[in-house]
């Protein structure tokens, strides 16, 4: 499918913008690039091309916030457990009901939302962290092989942490890190990737690696109490994307 020079700019606004969230939150990218890519690629194609921009995007944000590792909890439990859950789901991926799994957990980040709204500052209690940090992997791993909306419930599950943002940076993208590791490599070893697309892929890195690093700068300007209020209307983004896919029948 050939695309207008037009085209071209709006795909590489809408990396480069989702490139910047990404470096400011640790998500947002694939939510934003995606969608917009898919218009003029088709969704498997914009899907397949932005696997190796989310490993690399994902990759960075790992290392720059490297030292907050310490900082995080029951993150090698919830990789471990979502690795396992993305097994699970990719082999499900023909008979689940993406619209009803992007219903539920639209409903699921809407109380959520609310209880962070009416109570500030809350937290969940960490013995549900400790109990439900396993399961919430697998589920978001399986959500990830199944419908590729495991952004959601992992952002919500890890803003009702409190950890400071740095550190929910760090653990929101070492998840996705390996999420998208194994579905790059998925979608490889299945042969999506033509040269074309692959030199596509390659060439989506460069918007990335130039508006990633100023979004990594502009969090160092928020206070703690903004950055989760922007997590939060991230979330409600979210949670008008999965109605919609939930409406229209094409979960994203």
């Amino acid at each position: 499918m050939g695309i207008e020079l037009l085209d071209l700019v709006v795909i590489v606004a809408a990396i480069a913008v989702g490139a910047f969230i990404k470096g400011a939150t640790g998500g947002g990218l694939p939510q934003l690039a995606i969608p917009v890519m898919a218009v003029f690629l088709g969704v498997e194609h914009a899907v397949v091309v932005m696997a190796i921009p989310g490993v690399v995007a994902n990759g960075l944000l790992v290392w720059s916030h490297r030292a907050e590792a310490s900082k995080t909890r029951y993150l090698p439990v919830m990789v471990g457990a979502g690795i396992a859950g993305s097994i699970i789901g990719t082999m499900l991926l023909k008979t689940l009901d993406g619209r009803v799994l992007s219903g539920v957990l639209a409903a699921v980040i809407v109380g959520y939302i609310v209880l962070a709204v009416l109570k500030p500052g809350f937290t969940l209690p960490a013995s549900v962290t400790r109990v439900g940090s396993a399961p919430v992997g697998l589920v978001a791993g399986g959500l990830q092989g199944a419908t590729g909306i495991s952004g959601p419930l992992l952002t919500t599950w890890l803003h009702g942490f409190g950890m400071p943002p740095r550190a929910y940076v760090f653990a929101i993208s070492s998840l996705f890190f390996v999420f998208s590791s194994v579905q790059a490599i998925t979608l490889a070893g299945i042969g999506l990737y033509t040269s074309t697309r692959l030199l596509e892929s390659l060439l989506a890195l460069l918007p990335i690696l130039l508006a990633l690093p100023l979004g990594v700068r502009a969090a160092k300007k928020l206070s703690p109490q903004t950055f989760q209020r922007v997590i939060l209307v991230l979330l409600a983004a979210s949670v008008v994307s999965l109605v919609h896919d939930t409406l229209a029948g094409a979960p994203s």
